[in-house]
């Protein structure tokens, strides 16, 4: 009599335990230390109670107050809505038993090579034997196991969000409901005569427990579905505004063109009648065309850059815009994809900053040491091609072929004269071994309507250096590097 008493502790505590879990675990809520304990202490309480409650009530009812009971505490502690409540954990308690039966079923098919020969067919089982308290035990061990696998099913992870649903409080009563009939039956027919009977009500538990997982794994796929929708959505819209930023952007650019154009245009026309009878006015109109030139170029510099959405990066670039401006240089910066996605598992922040500095300090240098009228750097920071890069195109003299033969092998630059150290090359290969990067310069024969060379690092896992240019015979071939034919830039 002992002996069962423990069996039938040890089956209240395993279902109840595992229906908190999965109670927990389907509303993605982290219970604490103190939770934890008042859980355990809840269980073993009613489990010590279940045994003393069969004299004075139906065991049915006493499970639908234990269960009615431990949704009020569920409630409690959570704090969650205590209609959530009621669905999650009936829904919870529902499958608990089901995963109680699915264990019980093999640990009993295992069991029955050991009492098999000796148990007479149809009558009850003696439960005060030793051998049944192992197995009960075996029994809530895997039933945990199970509940525990099925939160590592990828569709299942993230819990079941349909419980925040109206509706799945309907579906969890009859679910439950229906799993607490079938025990019921199957406990009162395997304690009858005809305890065969009892494995028909086991086939209904089972089938209930499959109806309920179709059924939760169609819920999920509906509402990632319509997550889909939402994300969709705001992505349109997020890119909806982006554009609107942009054609805002360039409305106010062009806006400020017109006025400095309106300004000069009868100062130009006064020095021309001027020019006709005095050769000395020649000076005041290169001057003044100067000064056209310097206000449409201090326009561009004005007009705000596309954010990447980190601070420092912002800043810098917004530093750079600012000296482009000076040295009358069109800056443009193109960013695509998440930057902060980049820093986060692509590169670290500060190696992205240091990249960054180097090549845009090189391109303005190549741009100054020209005299390209065509004076312009564009940016592109992002996703490119499906992988992410960071790459420069200029309007400025372009590489000695040594210069690009001997990158990465030392301190080699185009512009010392100019103040280049090749310091930052020598960084960018470092940077590229760590990252497992390529770097891509790709060149053409100098416009004035065009880029002349860009400079591009591209995070693809390759670690390659590729020459893409239109003087590839000029090249000894090495294995450092790759040279292929350029088309444009």
């Amino acid at each position: 009599m002992m002996i069962s008493f423990f069996i039938y502790a040890i089956v209240t505590t395993g279902i109840l335990l595992t229906s908190f879990y999965i109670f927990a675990k389907s509303i993605q809520y982290d219970a604490t230390i103190n939770q934890k304990i008042i859980i355990v202490s809840w269980c073993l309480l009613l489990s010590a109670l279940y045994q003393p409650a069969s004299f004075l009530m139906p065991l049915l009812l006493f499970r639908f107050l234990a269960c009615l009971a431990s949704i009020f505490l569920a409630f409690f502690l959570t704090k969650q809505k205590f209609e959530t409540a009621v669905s999650a954990f009936l829904l919870a308690f529902g499958l608990s038993y089901c995963l109680y039966f699915v264990a019980a079923f093999f640990v009993a098919f295992v069991l029955y090579f050991f009492i098999g020969e000796s148990h007479i067919p149809g009558a009850p089982l003696n439960l005060d034997r030793f051998v049944f308290l192992v197995s009960y035990f075996l029994v809530i061990i895997m039933q945990f196991i199970l509940a525990f696998f099925i939160f590592r099913i990828r569709r299942f992870r993230k819990g079941f969000p349909f419980i925040f649903n109206r509706y799945t409080i309907i579906v969890s009563l009859i679910f439950a409901g229906t799993i607490m009939i079938f025990v019921t039956w199957f406990i009162l027919n395997a304690q009858a005569e005809n305890a065969y009977g009892g494995y028909l009500y086991f086939a209904g538990v089972i089938t209930a427990g499959i109806g309920i997982y179709i059924l939760i794994r169609r819920l999920i796929t509906s509402y990632q579905r319509k997550r889909a929708q939402q994300n969709r959505e705001i992505h349109f819209e997020k890119r909806y505004h982006e554009t609107k930023e942009k054609y805002e952007r360039l409305i106010e650019q062009d806006k400020a063109k017109q006025a400095v154009i309106h300004n000069f245009v009868e100062r130009i026309e006064a020095l021309e009648n001027a020019f006709k009878n005095n050769n000395a006015a020649l000076k005041d109109i290169q001057n003044l065309k100067y000064e056209f030139s310097s206000d449409i170029s201090a326009i561009k510099g004005k007009i705000s850059l596309p954010s990447t959405k980190i601070g420092a990066i912002d800043n810098l670039l917004n530093y750079f815009a600012s000296k482009f401006s000076d040295d009358g240089i069109d800056f443009n910066v193109i960013v695509n994809g998440s930057i902060i996605f980049m820093v986060d598992k692509v590169i670290a922040q500060g190696k992205l900053e240091t990249i960054i500095a180097n090549h845009l300090k090189d391109a303005q240098t190549a741009v100054n040491a020209g005299n390209n009228p065509f004076r312009s750097i564009t940016a592109v920071l992002g996703l490119v091609d499906g992988h992410y890069e960071f790459a420069v195109f200029d309007s400025g003299i372009p590489f000695e072929v040594d210069t690009l033969e001997r990158l990465g092998t030392d301190r080699v630059t185009t512009h010392a004269e100019n103040g280049g150290s090749g310091i930052g090359f020598m960084t960018t290969f470092e940077i590229l071994k760590e990252c497992n990067a390529s770097l891509i310069i790709s060149e053409q024969e100098s416009s004035p309507a065009e880029y002349s060379k860009s400079v591009s690092i591209r995070f693809n896992d390759e670690n390659q250096y590729i020459i893409k240019t239109h003087r590839p015979d000029c090249f000894k071939p090495n294995r450092r590097y790759s040279v292929e034919v350029a088309g444009s830039v």
